[in-house]
C-alpha cells in the first residue's frame, strides 16, 4: 500500500563489466544502486518534494523537475573494489539504451561519458537509434574542464542534448567542524567525513587538542603526511591529529595516526577543496574528516606558531553557506566540439554545482545511513534538463527529440559568467545558454531535424551508416553531407577561408507571425542573412541562408555571435561560434589504378605564396595470419604487458617503431582480409621506451574495417592492439596492415600540380598522378605551405 509507483520498470546489465572487471564486495548483483549517483540523478529528474536531511538534521526541502514522471532504471555501470563512483562497459550501456527504447520511454537521461571522440561507438550509435524512435537523449558535457575542447563520445553527436553544468543561486548546507580556540581562528569550518572510517554520528562528538602529525619522513621533505610511522607519538596519543593530504593512500595516514594514540583525525586538502576520503571499512577504529586547503593552511599556520588548538568534531554542527548562482563550474567540460568542429557544443548549462538530492543509504564505499547528499557534475545538469523535457514531452507529446532540443536552447539566457566568477561565459563554455524552462514551453520558432538528416551528415564522416548508394540518394534529394549544415538551432564553422553560405529551415509552431532577423555578428565577421523576413503560418516551414564572410578577424581564434528570429512575442535565438583560417585542403584525396591522376580544390584566405612538398608513395608493411579469440563478453581493457592478458587471448599486441622523420602513421584492418564475418576493434598506442603507454587512436566500428590515423607522430616505440570484440566463430584470422610516410617513400612517379600562387578568395585545384604501381593501397602525403609555414596536409590514398 505505500508504494508510489514512481518506480515503473528496473534492469541491470552486469557481463560487459565482468568481462574485464572485479566486483565490489559491496555491490548488489540487481538494479540497486549501490554508489548513490543513480539515486541522486533520479531524484533531480523526478522526485516528489520531501524534507531533506543531512546526518539526520532536517536542512530544507527539495523536490525534482518533473515530480509526476515516472523511471525506469537500466543499472549498467559498477564499483570495482574500493571505488565510489562506477565503470561502465559500453557493451552494457548498448544494451540499456536498446531496451529503455523497446521499453517505451520518452526521455533517456545519460549521464555517462567515454574517453574517446568517435560518433560511432555502439552507445552513439544506439542513441542515434533512440532519436530515430522518438526518444530524446540528454547527455552529461563531461568534467574535464575547464580545458578547451574536453567534450568526447556521446555528448559531440548532433543527435543527443548536452549539457554542461553551471551554479544556482541559493544556500548549500555543510558539515562543519569547530575550532574552539585560539580566539583568532574559533569559527565553524565546512568539512567532510571519511567514507571508511567509524561513523562520527556513534564515535562522536569529541573536543580535543589538534596536534601536527610528524613522520619523521627527510626523503620527502614532507613530514606533516603521515605516511610514514609516527615519531610524535607521545604528543598525538589521546589527540587528534592533523595530516596533510597526499603522499600516500587515506587509509595509511589513518592507521599510522591511529596506531600512535590518535583519537581522530583531520585530513587537510593539499589542493582545493575537501573531498570524501575513501578506504577499506572497518580496518581504522577512530573516526576521521577533511577540510579545505584555505582552512587547512589557516590551522597549519597555527600550529606552526605553536599556538594551542581545540577541535570539535560533532556530526550535528552545519555551516550555511551562500552559493553565487550563474557561474560555470571550473569541472564542465568546454568546446571546440573534437569529434565534429562544425558541430557546436555544449547545447546548454543547468545547475550542476553543490546540488542537493536523494542519495542511497546503504552506499557500498561512502558514508552509510545517509538519505540525502550533495553532489556536483555534469552528471547533475542532465537531470534538471531530463526533467524538463519530460514536461515538455507531456505538454506537446507530437514533438520530436529535435524539437523539444530546438525549444530549450533557442530559449535560454547568457547571463552566465566563467568560473572566475567575472568574465562572460561563450558558446563553448554553456553552448546557447542556461535552460530556461517556462519559455521553451512556446519557443515559437523550431528547427527539427531526424533520421534522414542524421544520416546525411554521417554520409559525410569516415562513418556512414547507410550504403554509398543510400547516401548519394540523401545527397539527390537536396541534403547536404557537411556538418555545419546540419539543421541545428546552432551555427558552428571551424574552418572559415573566406566566405561560406550555410541554410537553415525552421518550423512556426505557433500562430501565424511574421519574424524579422536580428544579427549579433562576430568581431570581424560579417554575416548577411537571406531572406531577412519570414512571414509563416501554423506549421509552415520556412528556409533561410547565411552568409558568412571574413573582415578583419583574427586568424585561427573562434568568434562568437548569435542570430536572432524576433516576433511581436518570440525571441527565436542561435550561437554562432566561427574560426577564421587563411587555407582549406581536404584531410584526405582517393584515387584508383596502378596508374592514374586524381584532382582536389583548394581554398586561398590569404594572397602570396603557395607551395606543396611531396612524399610517398609508400605501400604497407602487413602483418599476415594474426589470430585473436572471441571476446565472450565484448569488453576491453588495455594490457601493457601480454602476460597479464586473459587466459582466453582475444587480443593481440603487436609492436611498432616510427623513425623520427616519420611524418604520418596509418593502421588499419579490413573486412576483406579477416576469415570470416568478424568484428575487430583497433587501438593504437604510443609506448615510448616501452616504460608507458599513452592512447592515441581507436576504431571500434560493427565490423572489421578499421583505421587509425596518427598525423606527425612522435618517434618510437608503438603498440597495436586487436581486441576480438565478436568473432563469427571461437577466433578469427585477420592481416594488419600499417604504413608510415617518410621522405625516403617515393614509389609510383607521384606528380603534383598545383596553382602558381594564393589568391585571397580563390578556389585552386591540385591534380595528382602516378603510374605503375604494384597491386596495393598506397599512402602519399601533400603539405601544402604558405613558402615559410605549414597550412594544411592532404592524404593520398591510391587504392589498386
Amino acid at each position: 500500500d505505500s508504494c508510489n509507483n514512481k518506480i515503473i520498470g528496473a534492469r541491470f546489465y552486469l557481463d560487459g563489466f565482468l568481462a574485464s572487471n572485479r566486483l565490489d564486495d559491496n555491490e548488489f548483483r540487481s538494479p540497486r544502486d549501490a554508489d548513490g549517483h543513480g539515486t541522486h540523478i533520479a531524484s533531480i529528474a523526478a522526485g516528489i518534494e520531501v524534507r531533506a536531511t543531512l546526518a539526520s538534521t532536517e536542512v530544507d526541502r527539495v523536490n525534482g523537475i518533473a515530480p509526476r514522471a515516472r523511471i525506469a532504471v537500466y543499472k549498467a555501470c559498477w564499483l570495482e573494489p574500493g571505488q565510489i563512483r562506477g565503470t561502465c562497459a559500453t557493451s552494457d550501456l548498448q544494451r540499456a539504451i536498446e531496451d529503455a527504447v523497446a521499453d517505451g520511454v520518452d526521455i533517456i537521461n545519460y549521464s555517462v561519458g567515454n574517453t574517446d571522440i568517435s560518433i560511432s561507438d555502439p552507445d552513439d550509435l544506439a542513441l542515434l537509434a533512440a532519436s530515430d524512435a522518438g526518444v530524446l537523449s540528454v547527455v552529461a558535457a563531461g568534467n574535464d574542464g575547464p580545458v578547451a575542447g574536453t567534450i568526447l563520445s556521446p555528448a559531440g553527436t548532433p543527435w543527443v542534448l548536452t549539457v554542461g553544468a553551471s551554479s544556482r543561486a541559493g544556500d548549500q548546507f555543510a558539515e562543519a567542524l569547530r575550532i574552539n580556540s585560539p580566539s583568532n581562528v574559533a569559527a565553524d569550518y565546512a568539512s567532510r567525513e571519511a567514507s571508511f572510517t567509524p561513523a562520527l554520528s556513534t564515535a562522536g562528538p569529541l573536543t580535543e587538542e589538534l596536534v601536527l602529525a610528524d613522520d619523521g619522513d627527510e626523503v620527502t621533505s614532507t613530514t606533516d603526511d603521515a605516511c610514514q610511522p609516527i615519531v610524535n607519538e607521545d604528543d598525538i596519543a589521546g589527540h587528534i591529529a592533523f595530516i596533510r593530504r597526499g603522499g600516500c593512500d587515506f587509509q595509511v595516514k589513518i592507521e599510522n595516526v591511529e596506531a600512535a594514540g590518535a583519537i581522530a583525525a583531520v585530513v587537510f586538502n593539499h589542493q582545493g577543496e575537501l573531498i570524501v576520503m575513501s578506504g577499506t571499512r572497518d580496518v581504522v577504529q577512530i573516526p576521521a574528516v577533511m577540510i579545505g586547503q584555505a582552512d587547512g593552511n589557516l590551522l597549519l599556520t597555527e600550529l606552526n606558531d605553536g599556538n594551542f588548538v581545540e577541535v570539535t568534531l560533532d556530526k550535528s554542527l552545519f555551516l550555511t553557506l551562500p552559493d553565487d548562482g550563474n557561474v560555470m563550474g571550473s569541472f564542465s567540460s568546454r568546446g571546440p566540439n573534437l569529434t565534429a568542429a562544425d558541430i557546436l557544443k555544449p547545447d546548454l548549462s543547468a545547475p550542476g554545482v553543490n546540488i542537493l538530492a536523494a542519495q542511497t543509504p546503504d552506499v557500498a564505499n561512502g558514508v552509510r545511513g545517509e538519505m540525502f547528499q550533495y553532489l556536483s557534475g555534469t552528471s547533475m545538469s542532465v537531470p534538471h534538463v531530463a526533467g524538463i523535457a519530460a514536461l515538455l514531452k507531456e505538454a506537446h507529446p507530437d514533438w520530436s527529440p529535435a524539437v523539444i532540443k530546438s525549444a530549450l536552447m533557442t530559449t535560454a539566457r547568457q547571463d552566465v559568467v566563467r568560473e572566475n566568477g567575472e568574465t562572460d561565459a561563450d558558446p563553448f563554455d554553456f553552448g546557447a545558454g542556461h535552460v530556461v524552462p517556462n519559455l521553451a514551453v512556446d519557443p515559437g520558432l523550431v528547427y527539427d531535424a531526424g533520421r534522414e538528416d542524421y544520416d546525411a551528415f554521417m554520409c559525410g564522416t569516415k562513418q556512414p551508416r547507410v550504403s554509398a548508394a543510400d547516401c548519394q540518394v540523401l545527397i539527390d534529394a537536396g541534403l547536404s553531407t557537411d556538418a555545419a549544415d546540419l539543421n541545428l538551432p546552432s551555427i558552428a564553422l571551424s574552418s572559415l577561408v573566406s566566405e561560406r553560405t550555410i541554410r537553415r529551415r525552421v518550423t512556426n509552431i505557433g500562430n501565424a507571425a511574421q519574424y524579422n532577423v536580428l544579427i549579433n555578428a562576430p568581431p570581424g565577421i560579417d554575416i548577411e542573412v537571406t531572406p531577412s523576413v519570414l512571414s509563416l503560418g501554423p506549421d509552415e516551414t520556412g528556409t533561410y541562408d547565411v552568409r558568412l564572410s571574413r573582415s578583419g578577424a583574427e586568424l585561427f581564434e573562434w568568434q562568437f555571435g548569435s542570430l536572432s528570429w524576433v516576433d511581436t512575442t518570440h525571441t527565436v535565438r542561435s550561437p554562432i561560434a566561427v574560426r577564421p583560417v587563411p587555407f582549406l585542403a581536404p584531410f584526405e584525396a582517393i584515387g584508383s589504378g596502378r596508374s592514374g591522376a586524381l584532382n582536389f580544390d583548394v581554398q586561398f584566405g590569404y594572397t602570396g605564396t603557395y607551395e606543396t612538398v611531396l612524399e610517398g608513395l609508400a605501400a604497407p608493411f602487413r602483418l599476415a595470419g594474426i589470430t585473436v579469440l572471441d571476446d565472450p563478453l565484448n569488453g576491453y581493457t588495455f594490457e601493457f604487458d601480454a602476460a597479464n592478458l586473459p587466459p582466453s587471448v582475444w587480443r593481440s599486441l603487436n609492436p611498432l617503431i616510427v623513425a623520427e622523420d616519420d611524418t604520418f602513421l596509418r593502421v588499419a584492418l579490413f573486412n576483406d582480409h579477416t576469415d570470416g564475418d568478424d568484428d575487430l576493434d583497433l587501438y593504437v598506442y604510443y609506448c615510448p621506451g616501452l616504460v608507458f603507454c599513452s592512447l592515441v587512436g581507436l576504431s571500434g566500428e560493427t565490423d572489421s574495417d578499421e583505421q587509425v590515423d596518427v598525423l606527425f607522430p612522435l618517434p618510437g616505440e608503438y603498440l597495436i592492439d586487436v581486441h576480438g570484440f565478436e568473432t563469427d566463430g571461437p577466433a578469427a584470422t585477420f592481416d594488419l596492415f600499417i604504413w608510415t610516410l617518410g621522405p625516403g617513400d617515393q614509389l609510383g612517379a607521384l606528380n603534383v600540380t598545383t596553382p602558381t600562387e594564393a589568391v585571397s578568395g580563390a578556389t585552386g585545384n591540385v591534380s595528382v598522378t602516378w603510374e605503375n604501381l604494384e597491386r596495393e593501397t598506397h599512402l602519399g602525403a601533400i603539405t601544402h605551405r604558405n613558402g615559410e609555414e605549414t597550412l594544411e596536409v592532404t592524404i593520398l590514398e591510391i587504392r589498386n
